[in-house]
């Protein structure tokens, strides 16, 4: 038998030419791995950031909110409110608060970036 060619069954005398169930070719297009879906620039880091900064890696987690920021031209809230937290943990008030108004430009529809 060919691989080419479908498989047949013979009962009988008789030979059918046996059709595979419609559920397994669709059972072969699922079992490909699918792509992740690509992040905007301005979101691309932020699980990063996050990871790092509940862990308490404050100087790695600022390295990366600089990268962020300056790819993002600091357009990214998320980078700049978390910015803000290391701030106001290091005592720094002030420019804590001064990231704290930029995500609120950003986004003024966010509560969290008044309180």
């Amino acid at each position: 038998m060919n691989p080419s060619e479908p498989p047949e069954s013979a009962t009988n005398g008789q030979t059918r030419t046996i059709q595979p169930p419609a559920s397994a070719a669709l059972k072969a297009k699922q079992q490909r791995p699918r792509k992740a879906p690509e992040l905007p620039s301005l979101e691309r880091r932020n699980w990063l950031i996050h990871l790092h900064y509940v862990r308490k890696e404050y100087e790695v987690c600022k390295s990366i909110i600089k990268k962020q920021l300056q790819e993002s031209h600091s357009m990214c809230e998320y980078a700049n409110y978390v910015q803000g937290l290391i701030l106001r943990q290091e005592g720094k008030i002030q420019e804590s608060l001064e990231q704290f108004q930029v995500c609120n430009i950003l986004n003024p529809n966010s509560s969290d970036n008044i309180k």
